[in-house]
């Protein structure tokens, strides 16, 4: 059986609701990281988060101790979390929010695959068909939202299709970690190389916050802490393929948020492909409700 990380209890919380909650609060940091991008550079905007996120964790490691196990393990998830990530805030430095977010969340496809590939998960046919319905809808989504006759995929959109491969294989790394490893580890080790790769292009581009600016700033680190615990921890719980379809709830909400906020135009296919999304997130919350006991240790 997989043992309880030292220092953590289980919530009250099912799993799959947890996961819910963060990819709420993860359509909220996208709006305020677009919000800080309209004046700073998309990786001086990531660089902050992650500094933010650092603080956290040396504030926790002052309290509980934290024990890296699966030392591979963690910097290869910091690795691709932290790339992924600066991909992610470019694509929202260029493009609007619902797109680029949209763009970053295909990661489920990868997720699934990578899963399949790394931790040998089977992916069932209900899950590969839900994959498929929301992956449909997220094609959709992109495709008509500037209007089928402008329809195209230029640098960013091919940068935003990258961060969400590099995003599907970390998500699929957090799974396999979980085993051993706790959250604040896992999140320490995100924010260490996500600070590191981030470093350089931020020192280059580097442009002096207003106090706005940092205001935004700092809430764009501390939502994404929230969202990114509570995704770390209900990923030890849900399956990867499930979990990366109820993740597909933070494009349609940031979506959303664009256009009521942001005043992003929705074309009608764009809805269409947001509803269609919605479907595949709802079966993904119904398959990842479903029990499968808990997950078992390798031999």
């Amino acid at each position: 059986m997989v043992e309880q990380a030292e220092g953590e209890s289980r919530p009250a919380l099912p799993p799959w609701l947890v996961l819910v909650i963060s990819s709420l609060l993860f359509a909220v940091m996208a709006l305020l990281a677009k919000l800080a991008a309209r004046r700073l550079p998309g990786p001086e905007v990531a660089f902050v988060r992650f500094a933010v996120g650092c603080a956290a964790v040396a504030v926790v490691a002052s309290r509980v101790r934290l024990r890296a196990r699966n030392v591979r393990g963690l910097v290869q998830r910091g690795v691709l979390g932290g790339a992924a990530v600066l991909g992610y805030f470019l694509a929202i430095e260029h493009l609007p929010v619902g797109v680029a977010t949209l763009l970053n969340y295909t990661a489920p496809v990868f997720t699934a695959l990578w899963a399949a590939l790394l931790l040998d998960e089977p992916l069932g046919a209900h899950a590969a068909l839900a994959l498929f319905v929301t992956t449909a809808g997220v094609a959709l989504v992109v495709g008509g939202s500037g209007g089928a006759s402008n329809f195209h995929i230029g640098r960013w959109e091919v940068i935003g299709v990258a961060s969400a491969m590099l995003s599907g294989a970390a998500i699929a790394t957090i799974r396999e970690v979980r085993r051993t490893d706790g959250s604040w580890e896992i999140f320490g080790s995100f924010c260490l190389f996500g600070m590191l790769i981030t470093a350089g292009p931020t020192a280059r581009l580097w442009v002096a916050p207003s106090a706005w600016d940092w205001v935004l700033l700092l809430a764009v680190g501390l939502v994404s802490l929230v969202a990114q615990m509570g995704m770390t921890w209900s990923l030890r719980y849900a399956r990867a393929a499930p979990a990366g379809i109820i993740t597909q709830l933070t494009p349609v909400a940031a979506l959303a948020l664009g256009a009521l906020l942001l005043g992003e135009r929705i074309a009608g296919l764009a809805l269409a492909g947001a509803a269609l999304t919605v479907a595949g997130v709802a079966w993904g919350a119904l398959l990842a409700t479903q029990p499968q006991g808990t997950p078992q240790e390798d031999p």
